[in-house]
C-alpha cells in the first residue's frame, strides 16, 4: 500500500499545475535512476559477464547482495509512488531500434582503427595494415549486417518484413 494512502486523504499531494516540461525532466531523471537500479540488481543476483575484452568479477558478499536488493526494492517503491502521484508515464523501448542504433553509431570507432588512422599514434609496423584493416573492414561490414538485421520487423509469427533489402 502506497504511504500517502495510508496517511489520509488530507496529506495525499496533487499537483495539477505540474506542467508537461515539468514533468519531461522528473521522467527523465527517474528514468535513468531506475535503469540504474536494474543494473545494480543484475549485479547483486551475481551478473559476471565474460567476454572477448571484458570480464566482470562481482566481489560482492552476499551481505552486500542481499543489502543492495533491498535498498533497490525500497528505492523502486518511491520511484513508483512518484510515478504514480504525478502522472509521469513509463516509456516502451524498442530494443531493435537499440540494436539499430549501437551497430550504427559504432563502425565510426572501428574506421578510426584503420592502420591509416593508427599512424596519428606513429609509425606501424610493416604488415600490420595488410593484418588490420580486412579485419576491421569484417567487423564494420558486421555491424551493417546486425543493423539490417535489427531493422526488420516480425510481422506476423514466420513473415518478416525489412526495411533494408
Amino acid at each position: 500500500m502506497r504511504q500517502d494512502a495510508a496517511k489520509g486523504a488530507e496529506d495525499v499531494f496533487r499537483f495539477p499545475t505540474l506542467s508537461d516540461s515539468h514533468k519531461r525532466s522528473i521522467t527523465i531523471s527517474l528514468s535513468l535512476l531506475d535503469e540504474r537500479l536494474l543494473e545494480i540488481e543484475e549485479i547483486a543476483r551475481g551478473r559476471e559477464v565474460r567476454s572477448v575484452f571484458l570480464h566482470e568479477v562481482n566481489r560482492l558478499t552476499g551481505s552486500q547482495r542481499k543489502k543492495l536488493l533491498t535498498e533497490a526494492a525500497r528505492m523502486r517503491e518511491i520511484l513508483t509512488d512518484l510515478k504514480e502521484t504525478l502522472g509521469l508515464e513509463a516509456k516502451d523501448v524498442d530494443l531493435s531500434k537499440e540494436v539499430w542504433a549501437a551497430s550504427n553509431a559504432f563502425w565510426e570507432v572501428l574506421v578510426e582503427t584503420e592502420s591509416k588512422y593508427m599512424r596519428r599514434y606513429g609509425e606501424i609496423p610493416a604488415g600490420l595494415g595488410k593484418y588490420l584493416d580486412p579485419k576491421i573492414k569484417e567487423l564494420i561490414n558486421g555491424l551493417a549486417i546486425l543493423s539490417e538485421i535489427a531493422s526488420c520487423l516480425l510481422i506476423v509469427p514466420g513473415t518478416i518484413k525489412c526495411y533494408i533489402s
